[in-house]
């Protein structure tokens, strides 16, 4: 699946024709969800959709389909589950420039409350204080270190506070939005 979704977005690149280059986001949309759905619950099947470049070809999707709504919504979606309290996918996510895909999206897109949802909650969850209970290095000392602050740092140049700050006043009726927010913001200054 990871390698037909790559090979379709290389030839969607290249559309001009607006009714097929919307099947092709509906093919992206849903190459995301089915990705995010197999690694749903199953940390060692989410490990090997990123070491298939599962997650790269999730990043690359988002990031070309950046303004539509449903892709960022299933690609942020499948982010977060294959990145979820999984270190070495966290590392993966960080060294493929996702933070900046990630946030990208969020102003891109920021009427769409599920990718508000899922964007705060994937950063939330890479920029967590790695000494803390359930933080993002508290698992086997034989992964690459996640360097929080250098996240944290990228996060910042690519318009964390902004984005945040717009998810959190657009969606103010989201407990989750605005809670997890609030420590983003808090977290980085």
């Amino acid at each position: 699946p990871v390698h037909c979704m790559r090979e379709a977005l290389k030839t969607a690149k290249a559309e001009t024709n607006e009714d097929k280059e919307q099947q092709s986001a509906e093919l992206q949309r849903k190459a995301c969800l089915l990705l995010g759905a197999l690694a749903d619950g199953d940390a060692d099947v989410a490990t090997k959709i990123v070491e298939e470049d599962g997650l790269e070809a999730v990043l690359e999707a988002v990031n070309w389909y950046r303004y539509h709504e449903d892709v960022g919504n299933w690609a942020l979606w499948a982010v977060f589950i294959l990145s979820y309290e999984n270190p070495p996918n966290k590392v993966r996510n960080v060294e493929l420039g996702g933070v900046p895909i990630i946030i990208g999206t969020m102003q891109n897109v920021t009427e769409c409350l599920e990718v508000a949802r899922h964007g705060i909650a994937v950063l939330f969850d890479l920029m967590r204080d790695e000494n803390t209970p359930g933080g993002a290095n508290q698992s086997s000392q034989t992964h690459k270190h996640l360097d929080v602050w250098q996240i944290r740092r990228s996060a910042l140049a690519a318009g964390l506070h902004e984005a945040v700050l717009t998810a959190m006043e657009t969606f103010s009726d989201k407990i989750d939005i605005v809670m997890m927010g609030a420590e983003l913001l808090a977290g980085t200054d």
